[in-house]
């Protein structure tokens, strides 16, 4: 309620009181009271009366607004949580309490994984709902007292006291990140968000409310930038790591926009005649510094932030420009793949992005396959099934990357375009001596095949996995054994050295 709201309901239940007053309350005394002297007298006791009554009346009433109005201050109107302005002021009474009697304290603040695209994607209210859930799953988990707060957006915080570490709090932690995965969320039933959590400790690693939060939030950014659903309990050196990464952005801004990107190519092949069957497209990132940075470094910064559409365009035209230009695409490399993410799919103008992005093929696009993990499709289901459909019709395949890591494989399949599927690295690593894998594996195999589905093994890096894989019924790998990603003369030069030992034998 505004406080002209507020203000207006307080004179309007004492104009009504004042009225009713006067109105009846001289009727009253007439009939009670024929003598004129008493009349008088109750007269004056009527006006204190009315001076008592309404000012209960006023008390009560301003101390309603006053108490609301307190409440709205302290609380996010949104979860009824502990706003951030009142949880660091909670937070210093209990750090001075656990100084005083010699106790520790834990702080968690947890930031959600995917929910921007949440909100583009199913509405903002969608995303309100989700974070009452969110605040109602950690009102529910701790069974002893500890302070909850919606820091901002979809940023949470929990602070802990007498908590014995890691004890008593780590598993805690684990555990509810499991449980924020279990969060349904109707109007996406096939999706579901995780969550990054950082960890600081009271007085291990700071001494005040502010240092604390600060050392807990450089444990998150910690933990977000080594991907989905990670936890990191803070450590000293986060500070310099988070510098690092401010200035590393700055300088992949300035990359991107001046095209100093470059792209490599790992070839894939058929396992029956070891001939290339296709090449992954990756992008690579020489800092003028830094030298190499690894692409599991750059790309989550670039998702982040909101750059890498501007990778994945860069990428696609620069492979398929080189591609043509060396006379390789349509003859030695049959087929291009590109790995893209949810970002990708996010507004309107994605179907006519990657219409931009191929235009320069000459030939039919069944060439162009996209390669999109299911957690990144699952987060954009709409979108992504938009834009698949405008390129399906062109012949653009569609390769689900990392089968099997995620939980929703099957709905994926039937829900998307679907022509590939690429197993996991971490499946073919140890599939040889791991009899679980092994099975995984086998069943992908045989799911694939009932389904009309190629499959590519990802990671293949000795004869042992290769035969096995061959054996199991895999048509296609891909890993270190077989080629390493490389440049594009380097890929000439591989290709050109293939088809001469292939003409030769």
């Amino acid at each position: 309620m505004s406080p002209n709201r507020a203000a207006g309901l307080i004179a309007a239940v004492y104009l009504v009181l004042g009225l009713v007053w006067i109105r009846y309350s001289d009727q009253f005394l007439l009939a009670i009271a024929a003598d004129s002297n008493l009349l008088t007298e109750l007269q004056t006791f009527k006006g204190w009366a009315y001076v008592v009554v309404t000012a209960f009346i006023l008390f009560f009433l301003a101390k309603y607004a006053l108490v609301r109005e307190r409440s709205l201050s302290e609380r996010d109107p949104l979860t009824r949580l502990l706003n951030r302005h009142m949880f660091n002021r909670e937070l210093k009474s209990e750090l001075a309490f656990c100084a005083e009697h010699e106790q520790q304290l834990t702080l968690i603040v947890l930031n959600l994984d995917g929910f921007k695209q949440l909100n583009s994607n199913a509405g903002s209210q969608v995303g309100d709902r989700f974070l009452q859930s969110v605040a109602s799953l950690l009102r529910d988990h701790f069974q002893q007292r500890v302070l909850i707060s919606r820091f901002a957006g979809d940023e949470f915080a929990i602070a802990i006291p007498s908590a014995r570490w890691p004890d008593q709090v780590l598993p805690q932690a684990q555990h509810l990140q499991q449980l924020i995965r279990t969060i349904a969320i109707p109007e996406l039933p096939d999706s579901a968000l995780t969550a990054c959590f950082g960890i600081a400790r009271f007085p291990h690693d700071a001494k005040s409310s502010e240092d604390l939060i600060e050392a807990a939030l450089m444990a998150q950014d910690e933990a977000k930038s080594l991907g989905s659903n990670r936890l990191r309990v803070y450590k000293s050196e986060y500070g310099e790591n988070a510098s690092k990464r401010t200035k590393m952005l700055f300088d992949l801004k300035a990359a991107i926009a001046n095209k100093k990107l470059s792209v490599a190519y790992q070839p894939q092949f058929r396992l029956h005649d070891q001939q290339i069957s296709g090449v992954e497209v990756l992008a690579r990132w020489h800092h003028p510094e830094e030298g190499m940075i690894p692409p599991d470094v750059f790309i989550p910064l670039a998702e982040q932030h909101g750059l890498i559409c501007d990778i994945t365009d860069f990428v696609m035209q620069t492979a398929i420009h080189e591609l043509i230009e060396a006379d390789l695409l349509y003859q030695s490399i049959p087929r291009v793949s590109f790995n893209v993410s949810a970002a990708d799919f996010n507004n309107s103008q994605g179907s006519e992005r990657f219409l931009h992005n191929l235009a320069e093929l000459p030939g039919h696009w069944s060439v162009v396959e996209l390669e999109l993990t299911e957690t990144s499709a699952l987060l954009n289901l709409e979108g992504v099934k938009n834009v698949l459909s405008v390129l399906s019709q062109r012949g653009v395949q569609v390769s689900l990357d990392d089968f099997g890591t995620g939980y929703s494989s099957l709905s994926t399949l039937r829900l998307l375009p679907i022509q590939e599927l690429k197993i996991d690295q971490s499946f073919v690593r140890d599939i040889v001596k791991n009899a679980q894998d092994a099975r995984l594996v086998k069943t992908i195999l045989a799911m694939a095949q009932a389904l009309h589905l190629r499959v590519v093994a990802e990671g293949v890096e000795s004869q042992q996995q290769a035969r096995y894989l061959e054996k199991a019924g895999c048509e296609e790998v891909q890993g270190y054994l077989y080629a390493k990603p490389m440049s594009l003369n380097a890929l000439q030069s591989f290709v050109k050295n293939l088809n001469s030992a292939k003409a030769q034998s």
